[in-house]
């Protein structure tokens, strides 16, 4: 609820909306000195890869066996915990091994297929074909078989196929497991990019693909003849990740093969052909572990180190592979197992591959550990090209809403954000500086160039943050003011020619800077994978862009001695960081403006985006405990400014004003209503209007329920006023035409009297007099369908107050109503024992008998377990409407109960009912 006040919160701008289709000769000017580069070639890239690079984890050096193992299980534990099960990751870790046994296919002369799915967390469905050899006796050893970024084959890829069978032939299991992203599951919502909307929401990304491994061996391990002593992994590229990571973490992986998949992340820094994809480099690995850890805790089990000498791709055998062996092998040396780590080097083709001569680097380890005595494996490759199938013959049949990144990110952001509660600014303040890594950083600013046009002087910056930071800056000038604008755009400090000069226009010194990450700061190299990396060392691209802005400001006042220092943002993602800059630095921070700016971090998952987009806006939790109007509320709402705000902001960070208790029935009626009012701080007057109307069988409900105060909220933030109307009530009867003969039609009349109260006010209220629409449930739906078909008819018109205006309604959204009475009796056995007046009372009642080709649109909801009202009743009114030629859509909502609001937890209504008002209460422009 929300009540006058002085001071301004969130100012609709639109004086400050910027034209950029044409620069006057001055903005031409302009535009050319923001051009003008100051940092040297690569210095972004160059200055990313030194801050990361510190803070990549050495080994640790070790004496003991002892001392290596609780090492060992200390990273294993951190890694899990903090890591990989972070968030709801925790709970799907506990779920049950759920597998879906399919149709079972002749492989060659050995072994035969059988196709499976499971379940790698509730609702996401992996596709499998597990190779079972023919003579299958006691225990024998199982391989799982990953891949790599094979798109359109996946699991049918033939170098993939060949192994597998080669295994059977050998008598192992060999499970052929489908990637996340790749074959069957090769879907736009399985982008490896779209894991980071799972982060975005305190849910670890990397949590699908890590159970998609774990569930597998499970599988396997469930099979009655699978030997728990000879368990191997092994696959190519992104299998290369999944072998060693999946191998390094479960205990129960006795022989790792990791193809040309991986690279210490000191080695990327400085490779960036090896800078991988987001599960490769997930939030936070490396403040507990490197790659070479990861190797390292494979001691003393067999481990085969595969690479090859001229790869295309990544993980060039000489550099990806000397550090893991480096940091290695004194571990194995340890166990007195050094024979154990082994390496590869493919020459033959050399190329990225998992072909013959790797594969048979494989055969040589499964014989050398995986042998029975006296019975020596074949190392050589069985010929098998004959036998290799298609995809379709492997096709495994998943569920149609196979869940993915994406759908599992927006369901867990259906109850963001989720503050900390009983907390202070303070606090909330310091939670925020640790979830974005915002360091309180000093800038050092030096002067590089100098120039002057008339009245305008420009001064070029580098500003120094931290030593770890250069961030470009030029400063616009006309005469000496003591209030500075910093300028930030998604497209760069270039981009704002146009906003500079309204800005000085206006008095204001403009410092145009480009932070981290844009403009002349945009890293020169793969710039969205380095920003992954500063994730995974523990850093974060948000909070650095944040720090820097907050330090220039503090740099502005106290070393340029300016009085106040705003900052005005162009762009969603530019808004974000200036927006939380603002949130944790509120003593130099004056005031930002923002262009363009989302209303909710929740359109970053609605847009289905990818962190390779944007990868600040993918900030770990950043929606689990803020959302843009918990940022602005922290960064001080009267210094927040939204330039021509989105419908999202407008309803979002709208504060509804609800006048409680208006008189709208005349003297003598005790029954009120409860106004609610638009921002008219974020929307502008005249308002289509909306009588809300509450259930309760004609006998009971109030005009503040749950439901009501819903409705009221939704619609007002989304521009309507609301009237909310308490309206006679019966006293409570076992039939409904005993409730119903003793207010008819005077309940009605109420209802149409707050149709003309709204009319009346139209000037006080600031409503658009010619839109008025109704919403109500049950009874409630009842009365707004009775109030659309009977509009201005001269038999159930009231006579008193406000005769003179019409109660006609243009739109209506019944909420599971009673609108056949008679045929409602026959659902309830009634109708034999009515009365001839109660048959002529529930027919006149009814708004099936009304219809008429001049009644307005409907849209009508009623949920599929109603046990109150049937959805017949729903049916039978859309079918008459449409039978009159009245626009009418109907929807159903599967398992929905009786009584819901607009945000049932089947699904949120507010899409539907606010665009079916908009259509047909806000004129189009």
């Amino acid at each position: 609820m929300r009540h006058h006040s002085v001071r301004t919160l969130l100012v609709f701008c639109s004086l400050l909306s910027l034209s950029f289709s044409s620069l006057s000769a001055a903005e031409s000017d302009l535009q050319n000195w923001l051009k003008q580069p100051i940092l040297e070639k690569d210095q972004p890239w160059k200055e990313v890869q030194a801050f990361i690079a510190p803070k990549v984890p050495g080994m640790p050096e070790v004496n003991s066996v002892t001392e290596w193992e609780k090492i060992n299980d200390r990273i294993r534990k951190e890694v899990l915990d903090k890591v990989v099960y972070r968030g709801e990751a925790a709970k799907w870790r506990d779920t049950k091994l759920n597998v879906v046994w399919g149709e079972t296919i002749p492989g060659g002369p050995e072994y035969k297929i059988q196709k499976l799915r499971f379940e790698a967390v509730p609702g996401l469905w992996v596709p499998a074909l597990l190779y079972i050899p023919n003579d299958l006796t006691g225990k024998v050893p199982v391989v799982m078989n990953v891949n790599g970024h094979d798109r359109n084959d996946g699991k049918a890829a033939d170098y993939k196929q060949v192994r597998c069978i080669n295994q059977s032939k050998r008598g192992m299991l060999a499970l052929n497991v489908e990637w996340l992203g790749m074959g069957q599951l090769n879907s736009p919502g399985f982008t490896h990019y779209k894991m980071n909307q799972l982060d975005l929401c305190g849910t670890s990304g990397l949590a699908p693909f890590y159970l998609a491994m774990k569930k597998g061996l499970d599988v396997l391990l469930a099979h009655p003849n699978a030997d728990p002593q000879r368990v191997a992994v092994a696959g190519l590229s992104g299998g290369g990740w999944q072998t060693i990571f999946i191998s390094s973490l479960d205990e129960r992986v006795t022989l790792s093969n990791p193809v040309a998949g991986y690279s210490s992340f000191l080695t990327r820094d400085y490779h960036t052909k090896d800078l991988g994809d987001s599960e490769q480099t997930p939030n936070d690995l490396a403040l507990y572990a490197d790659y070479t850890h990861l190797t390292a805790m494979r001691a003393p089990r067999p481990t085969l180190l595969t690479n090859n000498s001229k790869d295309n791709c990544c993980f060039e055998s000489g550099y990806a592979q000397p550090p893991l062996l480096k940091a290695a092998f004194p571990i194995f040396k340890l166990y007195d197992k050094e024979e154990n780590l082994q390496k590869h080097i493919n020459d033959d083709p050399g190329t990225h591959n998992f072909l013959k001569d790797n594969r048979e680097a494989l055969y040589r380890m499964l014989s050398a550990h995986f042998s029975e005595p006296g019975k020596p494996l074949p190392v050589e490759e069985i010929p098998c090209d004959e036998e290799l199938k298609t995809a379709e013959e492997l096709q495994v049949e998943l569920p149609a809403d196979n869940a993915d990144f994406h759908t599992l990110a927006l369901k867990l952001s259906q109850d963001l954000p989720r503050p900390a509660k009983k907390t202070t600014p303070e606090k909330q303040r310091a939670a925020l500086k640790k979830l974005i890594s915002a360091p309180e950083s000093k800038v050092i600013g030096t002067k590089v160039d100098h120039k002057s046009t008339g009245d305008t002087k420009v001064t070029f910056w580098k500003l120094k943050v931290d030593q770890d930071w250069t961030v470009p800056a030029v400063e616009f000038s006309r005469g000496s003011a003591k209030s500075t604008t910093i300028v930030v755009a998604d497209a760069g400090r270039q981009s704002l020619a146009a906003t500079v000069e309204t800005l000085l226009a206006q008095g204001q010194n403009v410092l145009a800077v480009d932070p981290f990450y844009f403009g002349e700061s945009k890293i020169s190299q793969r710039d969205f994978l380095y920003g992954l990396l500063v994730a995974a060392v523990g850093e974060r691209p948000l909070g650095i862009q944040a720090s820097q802005l907050a330090a220039i400001a503090r740099w502005l006042k106290a070393d340029q001695k300016q009085s106040t220092v705003q900052i005005q943002a162009v762009g969603p993602r530019s808004s974000l960081f200036t927006l939380v800059a603002a949130a944790i630095e509120p003593a130099a921070i004056t005031g930002v403006s923002l262009q363009d700016s989302y209303g909710s971090l929740k359109e970053v998952l609605e847009e289905d985006k990818a962190v390779s987009q944007a990868p600040e806006l993918f900030c770990f939790g950043l929606l689990k405990a803020f959302d843009i109007k918990e940022l602005t509320k922290l960064a001080g709402r009267d210094r927040v400014t939204f330039l021509s705000p989105s419908e999202r902001v407008k309803r979002e960070l709208s504060e509804v004003e609800v006048q409680k208790d208006v008189d709208y029935l005349g003297a003598g009626r005790e029954e009120k209503l409860d106004l609610y009012l638009p921002d008219t701080r974020l929307r502008k007057g005249p308002y289509p209007a909306v009588v809300i109307i509450h259930g309760g069988g004609w006998h009971g409900g109030d005009k503040g329920a749950r439901r009501e105060i819903n409705i009221g909220t939704n619609l007002a933030k989304a521009g309507y006023v609301c009237a909310s109307i308490n309206y006679q009530l019966a006293k409570k009867q076992s039939r409904f035409t005993d409730n119903l003969k003793q207010v008819w039609p005077g309940h009605l009349q109420d209802c149409k009297t707050a149709v003309r109260f709204l009319r009346k006010h139209a000037d006080k209220y600031q409503i658009d007099a010619d839109h008025i629409g109704a919403i109500g449930g049950s009874a409630g739906g009842h009365l707004v369908a009775m109030l659309a078909v009977t509009g201005d008819d001269p038999q159930l018109e009231p006579e008193e107050p406000y005769a003179g205006f019409s109660s006609r309604i243009q739109a209506v959204v019944p909420m599971y109503g009673a609108h056949d009475l008679i045929t409602l009796a026959k659902s309830r056995d009634l109708l034999s024992s009515f009365s001839e007046e109660e048959k002529s009372l529930s027919k006149q009642a009814s708004a099936v008998s009304h219809i008429s080709d001049d009644d307005p649109p409907f849209l009508i909801l009623h949920g599929t377990r109603d046990a109150l009202v049937p959805v017949e009743q729903s049916e039978l009114l859309q079918a008459a409407l449409k039978k009159g030629g009245i626009p009418t859509e109907l929807i159903i909502i599967e398992g929905a109960p009786h009584s819901f609001h607009l945000q049932p937890k089947q699904r949120d209504l507010r899409p539907a009912v606010i665009g079916f008002f908009d259509q047909h209460l806000k004129p189009q422009k």
